[in-house]
């Protein structure tokens, strides 16, 4: 079976107020040239098909023509399931009628989990939709009272659907979250995460998922496998900040065959306009040869290497570069990105001080001081004993 795994469209996303719609318009027209070209048997999309709970109207017509001409004239079927950003309950809606042409919407996740089974020449492929969802949804759900991280409800969940599993069939996964392997690389963790989901708070790991022919994930926006090949995140449809401008964006194709294994290839997606970050002096980047450059019209952050603050360096740029939508100076960005990476490393090695920042965003308050010290006492006595 040939399966089209794809996430994060992010529908009516904007980037400093600079409207992303006409390039994800382009961008999704190229992804339709790529299906009719590749004839694949279904088409997954992994979640945070809008960037808001409640889209534009211009975004829901967009994915409404996308979907329309998927099921209609190209006739494939097409699994989605709801993201962080969806808003999962109007997504679920008419999932039942729309199903019945072959777009299988899962917006929320349900308590009894059942496969949407299609097959090939070599029999059924069972496709399990898991969508977004928080343990406290999920512990409220179940009313299992021992469920209190991502690693406990995606357990719990995968033995259920295990127990419904058809012996003899291939499986396959979809769902949308933190799937790690091992610790934690912040090289894999993206602007699309919230700091918080990151210091072995928010996230489950790959090992759970190995009962699975394949596992296609979303949330982070660049392309990965996840522990092993057939546990991918296929990443965004565009780049959607300057901590993804070095990544490559891509379709991920996957051929899936009679005994469960899996052949991956990666189909570059083309763009109307490319997002970068360039260096230089004022005087360099708006020197006469910089009007010839092919990627003028690129969204840009713009790093200064001048050592003095200029007067409207903005405005000198824009006159060359119309959509610089950032603007810094080489020593300050270099310094505050190693501030940065600095406070995040400190947090991660730090157990007290992630703990206060945890309790805080649960709190909204700071981590009162008895409490603290209680803390420490205990990491102490558990640090003694190891």
């Amino acid at each position: 079976m040939k399966i089209l795994h794809t996430s994060d469209w992010h529908i009516g996303k904007s980037l400093n107020e600079q409207s992303l719609l006409e390039d994800q318009a382009y961008a999704l027209e190229k992804f339709l040239e790529c299906v009719r070209k590749e004839a694949p048997d279904v088409v997954i999309v992994a979640g945070d098909i809008y960037d808001r709970s409640v889209p534009s109207k211009e975004a829901l017509s967009l994915v409404d023509r996308v979907f329309s001409e998927l099921i209609l004239d190209i006739k494939v079927p097409v699994l989605v399931i709801g993201g962080n950003h969806d808003g999962r309950e109007r997504l679920a809606f008419s999932g039942g009628i729309l199903g019945r042409q072959g777009l299988y919407i899962a917006g929320n996740y349900t308590a009894d989990p059942k496969p949407v089974t299609l097959s090939d020449n070599w029999g059924a492929v069972d496709f399990w939709l898991v969508p977004f969802i928080k343990p406290v949804e999920y512990k409220n759900l179940v009313k299992d009272g021992e469920i209190f991280d991502y690693e406990g409800m995606y357990a719990h969940i995968l033995q259920e659907i295990k127990g419904k599993m058809t012996p003899g069939r291939r499986n396959v996964l979809i769902t949308h979250g933190l799937i790690l392997g091992g610790a934690v690389d912040l090289e894999t963790i993206d602007d699309s995460v919230r700091p918080i989901e990151i210091g072995g708070i928010d996230f489950a790991r790959a090992e759970l998922f190995s009962d699975f022919d394949y596992v296609a994930l979303g949330h982070l926006h660049r392309p990965q496998k996840v522990g092993q090949e057939k546990i991918r995140y296929s990443g965004s449809l565009l780049k959607y900040s300057f901590s993804e401008w070095m990544q490559k964006k891509s379709l991920t194709l996957v051929n899936l065959d009679r005994e469960g294994s899996v052949d991956i290839i990666q189909k570059p997606i083309e763009t109307l306009r490319d997002l970068r970050v360039i260096r230089g002096s004022l005087a360099e980047l708006t020197a006469a040869e910089a009007y010839d450059d092919p990627g003028r019209e690129d969204y840009l952050k713009v790093i200064l290497a001048d050592e003095v603050r200029l007067v409207n360096p903005m405005e000198k740029l824009r006159r060359v570069y119309p959509r610089v939508l950032e603007m810094g100076y080489e020593k300050q960005a270099s310094s505050g990105a190693a501030v940065r990476r600095r406070a995040v490393k400190e947090r991660i090695q730090d157990p007290a001080a992630l703990f206060a920042d945890f309790y805080s965003f649960i709190h909204e308050a700071p981590l009162p001081e008895a409490e603290g010290a209680l803390l420490g006492e205990l990491l102490k006595e558990i640090q003694e004993e190891d």
